[in-house]
């Protein structure tokens, strides 16, 4: 009887089909790049994400529990291993998966890529890059620049293991990757691409160049249109209530007068908050221009997700002149959404108008979806080692950083490493090389604006802001994330004010390490430049001129937050403040924007030190000649041709 009785139920299990698996192609793999819903569910079970570098191994050595070489720094030329005829194997993963993205210095010597065993690509490291090498090239890869550095996001899949192997190539590389569960299928790369992969590839390489379309980002949603303007006074917001349920999936705000304010810093001032399902606690907290990829002030620039210079039509009429900051990450909500745009500018000044527009679909998301958060941390000067960047509980996805840098002096200051531990983990399994590396850029930083990566403010001295938008190459975190970026200085310097701004879907009401936004927090520091004496206040002479303030600058920033208008043709006499003696080289600082034709400087005996002409392709700084100071004041003549804006001395000691 016991056999009669299971021989049905057997019979009955075996006609269950299994569970398919999961399969990924070549085409799903670049439609990740454009397919921003995949970010807001969390990742799949056993799906991990890692990165492969040059990070110098000597950070893994342990003695008496402890790290003893945490930041060591040689991040060059090192390899997993070295294979019998000479090739150094780079990455090595021995489950289904993607390359996500590659970047590498100095892209030198030669790559090979071998996949499932067999090798797909064997050329020049460089040719894997620049588009000599089938289908690679703008604007998936690209060299920046032969000697600066290169980076691709095109997706390399593979079903069961890849190595990548380099042989003459000595400099930094990061090899970002995606391992899939074990009964994932996925399509092996092969540079004949299918049909399908071919397709989806000019669709993303559309996107990449001309910005997203409609149906790419709405597509089958019907977003309905949403919005406020108002003139907000300092102390007061704008304010918007979502209600119910939806998904936010284009989010704009632009000013409506006719000029952006004259103070430099008022739209760092505006606050942008983002309260998701009725919390107490922004979800969303960060100044309006760093919220859209950019530190300090409205930088232009147009991401792929987010950017500041969209030109387009909205509906109602404003007196700008049709930008719009933009961002395209979806925002999903369940119980209502409140967004506010707080005016916390204290100086004296006008109102601020705001417009806010958003296209919102009312369909619910989908039940696990998880929540949209932008949070930014501020140390000034930084003195932690390991900057923390995020440290939140999962699951969830780290999707964009931005970084905002203020060194006042010329040495380098991006040597850090960006380190992620995912899960627990006690060694960071993301361990990067550089901070420029990281944001896809080269020490020194060169301003580029590309769709996933740029660099929207660069300056050897002074304000630095830099952006990475994470998409087929997010983070994917199932317990915790814990992202550091090192403060990697030379000297073991303390004097740079690091402000990060990080980016990343999470559970609804999952913990992280974020404070609420002081004064404090947003406060920022004028223009530092090392040996630089202030011109305004030192002039002896009277009737020369007036200061003229940052604020009425035409957006140039000035030592000091002042100049000197000088208005005279007749000579000023110009003290020099200097308590170190010796032999000087002297530059001087001039606001550009127009020609001031040339200024004479001779010393208190009427000897010339040397005489400058305008040079419209100069920054502003200009070399004078040689001075020696005394200890005290030194008196120096100034006669310009015109009316021109001194900003400051900016004085190096010749040996």
């Amino acid at each position: 009887m016991r056999v009669t009785i299971l021989l049905p139920c057997l019979l009955s299990l075996l006609a269950i089909p299994a569970a398919a698996a999961e399969r990924v192609t070549q085409a799903d793999l670049l439609r990740r790049l454009i397919d921003f819903d995949r970010l807001i569910v969390p990742p799949p079970a056993g799906e991990r994400t890692g990165l492969f570098s040059s990070y110098d191994r000597r950070q893994a050595t342990i003695r008496d529990g402890r790290y003893i070489h945490w930041d060591a720094n040689n991040d060059r030329g090192q390899f997993l291993h070295t294979t019998d005829d000479g090739w150094n194997v780079m990455a090595e993963i021995k489950s289904p998966g993607a390359l996500t993205r590659v970047w590498c210095s100095r892209p030198t010597g030669d790559v090979r890529v071998i996949l499932d065993g067999k090798t797909v690509i064997d050329a020049p490291l460089e040719d894997f890059f620049n588009g000599a090498v089938e289908p690679f090239g703008m604007p998936l890869s690209y060299v920046i620049s032969p000697d600066d550095s290169a980076i691709s996001y095109f997706p390399i899949g593979f079903a069961r293991s890849c190595r990548v192997l380099g042989r003459d190539f000595a400099g930094e590389y990061q090899i970002d990757y995606v391992a899939y569960p074990p009964t994932t299928v996925v399509e092996t790369f092969s540079p004949q691409l299918s049909d399908e992969a071919r397709k989806v590839l000019a669709e993303v390489s559309r996107a990449l160049r001309y910005g997203l379309s409609d149906k790419q980002l709405f597509g089958r949603h019907r977003a309905s249109p949403h919005g406020a303007q108002q003139d907000i006074k300092g102390g007061d917001k704008l304010t918007w209530d979502l209600k119910d349920a939806g998904t936010i999936r284009a989010f704009y705000v632009s000013l409506t007068d006719k000029r952006e304010p004259r103070q430099r810093y008022a739209l760092h001032n505006l606050i942008l908050r983002i309260f998701w399902d009725g919390r107490d606690e922004p979800d969303v907290e960060v100044p309006l221009t760093s919220f859209f990829g950019t530190g300090y002030t409205r930088n232009l620039y147009r991401g792929l997700v987010m950017g500041t210079d969209l030109g387009t039509k909205m509906p109602g009429e404003f007196a700008n002149e049709g930008w719009f900051m933009y961002c395209y990450y979806p925002m999903p909500f369940t119980n209502g959404a409140r967004i506010e745009i707080e005016n916390r500018n204290t100086e004296k000044l006008k109102k601020i108008g705001v417009m806010l527009y958003m296209r919102v679909e009312k369909a619910p998301p989908p039940p696990d979806a998880l929540r949209f958060k932008v949070r930014m941390r501020t140390e000034d000067p930084c003195k932690t080692f390991d900057f923390p960047m995020l440290e939140t509980t999962g699951p969830g996805r780290l999707v964009g950083c931005v970084l905002n840098i203020d060194c006042p002096r010329e040495q380098w200051w991006g040597e850090g490493d960006h380190k992620i531990r995912i899960d627990d983990e006690p060694f960071p399994s993301i361990l990067g090389t550089s901070t420029a590396g990281y944001f896809g850029n080269a020490p020194g930083l060169r301003p580029i604006r590309m769709p996933l990566h740029g660099a929207t403010l660069v300056s050897p001295v002074g304000k630095n802001s830099v952006y990475r938008w994470l998409l087929a190459d997010c983070v994917n975190f199932h317990k915790s994330l814990r992202f550091t970026l090192e403060n990697w200085q030379h000297d073991r310097a303390d004097d740079v004010y690091y402000n990060s701004v990080v980016y990343w879907y999470g559970r609804p009401g999952a913990t992280d390490s974020f404070k609420a936004l002081s004064p404090e927090m947003l406060k920022l520091s004028g223009l530092r430049i090392p040996g630089a004496i202030e011109i305004e206040g030192n002039i002896v002479s009277s009737d020369w001129g007036r200061v003229k303030k940052q604020k009425h600058a035409g957006g140039v920033e000035l030592s000091g937050q002042a100049a000197a208008m000088i208005t005279t043709k007749n000579p000023v006499l110009i003290e020099i403040p200097w308590n170190e003696p010796g032999k000087y080289r002297l530059n001087l600082r001039v606001l550009t924007g127009r020609s001031f034709g040339t200024v004479a400087v001779t010393d208190s005996a009427g000897n010339p030190i040397g005489t400058i002409n305008y040079d419209r392709e100069s920054d502003g700084t200009y070399t004078v000649g040689q001075i020696t100071l005394t200890s005290g004041k030194t008196s120096v003549t100034v006669q310009c041709s015109k009316t021109t804006v001194l900003d400051c001395w900016i004085l190096e000691r010749v040996e």
